[in-house]
């Protein structure tokens, strides 16, 4: 009877709180001392209470403010005799009970940096997060002189922190994870479209958020921009001030062709907008008339208009008329325009820290660029019949005032795999959907209702994980078509004010019908806004 009863005692000591979390605690400290994984190393493993905050000892990102009780490990996989992929996992605690779901999150730029934000807000949905640094330390080119490491950031980094995690995640919960998933913009965009061109096995569900397709067209774009802003001095220079006077013109021009005026423009490529009408009279200049030269509105509309190289050869399409206000300072920091494009050829192309963009590259430059592969970083597949048999989904939106990555690459992109797969849009929509977003930034921010829950957005927008609804995310309608098999027709957005207050709802439609004002009512509201 004794033995019973200290059985029984014992048996409901098992399920009380108190101990399920001195079990979490003790598994996350003894993880290093039981994990095993090829070309892996446990690096640390630490219990992280809810409320904590972590800084980045590599000054990348802001710190953030941990959302779970979870634990926290480090692993290095080398990846050569010279290379190596820094990483990440926050295993939250409520990971089972929250569908055992594994996230990884996708970089920005060079890279160099793991993505802190979103890895919060995705263990505080109760996903496993998954975040790696692409194979080097900080947002610098420098260190792809050596290739394994330039392999690293193209795609390798992406495989071995996606087998890494999931083997680390499978072994700390003693359970084989249920569904896996990708996000990434920008960077994290290109990632995302390599993950679905030539990985399309590893995740269930993918978004690509602005992504720089044609990564090496995207750097023969911006090493163009660069001659065509000039510096700051020079005769088709414009000021940040100047800029804002062409915003100011173009939405007078075009803020009502799609039936409102609210400072959005729903679909910027309907908008033929004319710089010549600021062009100066004679004997007019800025100062006093606040008009631009000649050579001034020509600067404008080659920034607007699509590129072509050598022999008329199309290169991409034109940054879009209506952008927010970061457009002004984007191209106002000339010198600055085109380093992206310059470490690119110091680092990888010529291999030669002393190359000089201004001075060396020319049309033939734009053409070396372009007809190599660079290991796959063009990640410009159309083929995308290894997804569709997967049975998995690919969910690509793109901010409409961009700035940074044209969003003319996005439909040139969905276009591409329409004709190359010879599939109108409602065969494609059973794994790969696109819904442009009107007045949205680069990833984030920008005018209009921007935040749709999806990669980046956490860092631009802290309060909005507490303000707005998880459930109208990007991200949850991603896991919906996933687990439930109901596709997206509409990304919820939201205009934020400074403490993630709601000043408006817009549901943005899926390509290729169009979000249309219905000609009544406060556009703000999102019932006054359909798919036609």
């Amino acid at each position: 009877m004794r033995s019973s009863l200290v059985s029984a005692f014992s048996a409901l000591l098992l399920l009380t709180p108190a101990y399920a979390q001195t079990k979490f605690t003790n598994d996350c400290t003894s993880f290093a001392t039981t994990f095993v994984n090829d070309d892996t190393e446990v690096l640390s493993s630490t219990y992280v209470a809810k409320g904590a905050v972590i800084s980045n000892p590599d000054s990348c990102l802001a710190a953030v403010t941990v959302r779970a009780n979870m634990c926290r490990i480090k692993l290095k996989v080398t990846t050569s005799s010279t290379s190596r992929v820094i990483m990440e996992v926050w295993l939250p605690r409520n990971w089972e009970n929250k569908g055992k779901r594994v996230l990884m999150t996708g970089n920005g730029a060079w890279g160099g940096c793991i993505p802190f934000a979103d890895m919060a807000w995705a263990s505080g949905l109760g996903f496993a997060a998954i975040g790696h640094d692409t194979g080097h330390v900080g947002n610098v080119a420098t260190v792809f002189t050596d290739t394994e490491v330039w392999k690293d950031w193209v795609y390798r980094s992406l495989v071995v922190a996606t087998q890494a995690g999931k083997a680390a995640t499978n072994h700390f919960y003693e359970t084989s994870l249920s569904k896996s998933y990708f996000i990434g913009c920008s960077t994290g965009g290109r990632q995302a479209l390599k993950l679905a061109q030539d990985y399309p096995d590893e995740y269930d569900g993918i978004i690509a958020a602005a992504p720089a397709a044609y990564w090496p067209n995207l750097e023969v774009s911006e090493a163009l921009y660069a001659f065509i802003v000039g510096t700051e001095g020079s005769p088709t220079f414009l000021s940040s001030a100047q800029w804002n006077a062409v915003d100011a013109a173009t939405m007078a021009q075009c803020d009502g062709i799609d039936g409102v005026v609210d400072g959005v423009l729903e679909n910027p490529m309907r908008c033929d907008f004319r710089p010549e009408a600021l062009l100066c009279g004679p004997g007019q200049d800025w100062n006093s008339n606040g008009c631009l030269t000649a050579t001034q509105v020509q600067t404008v509309k080659k920034m607007y208009s699509p590129l072509y190289g050598n022999k008329g050869r199309y290169i991409l399409p034109g940054l879009v008329p209506g952008g927010d206000p970061i457009f002004g300072y984007f191209l106002k920091y000339g010198p600055s325009v085109g380093l992206a494009a310059q470490d690119f050829l110091r680092y990888v192309v010529y291999n030669d820290p002393t190359y000089s963009l201004r001075d060396q590259f020319t049309l033939d430059t734009a053409d070396v660029i372009m007809d190599n592969d660079w290991f796959g970083a063009h990640s410009n597949k159309s083929d995308l019949s290894g997804l569709q048999a997967s049975g998995h989904k690919l969910l690509l939106y793109h901010g409409l005032a961009d700035p940074v990555v044209q969003p003319g690459v996005s439909y040139d992109y969905y276009s591409s795999v329409a004709l190359n797969m010879s599939l109108p849009s409602s065969e494609m929509d059973s794994f790969f959907r696109f819904f442009p977003v009107s007045g949205m930034s680069h990833c984030a921010g920008g005018l209009g209702a921007s935040y749709v829950g999806g990669p980046s957005q956490p860092a631009f927008f802290p309060g909005a994980i507490d303000n707005v609804p998880a459930g109208n995310s990007a991200l949850s309608a991603l896991v919906k078509w996933v687990e439930e098999g109901t596709g997206p027709e509409t990304l919820r957005g939201y205009k934020l004010g400074p403490t993630g207050d709601v000043l408006a709802q817009k549901d943005h439609c899926k390509y290729p019908l169009k979000t249309t004002y219905k000609g009544r009512g406060d556009p703000t509201k999102r019932g006054n806004w359909e798919c036609t």
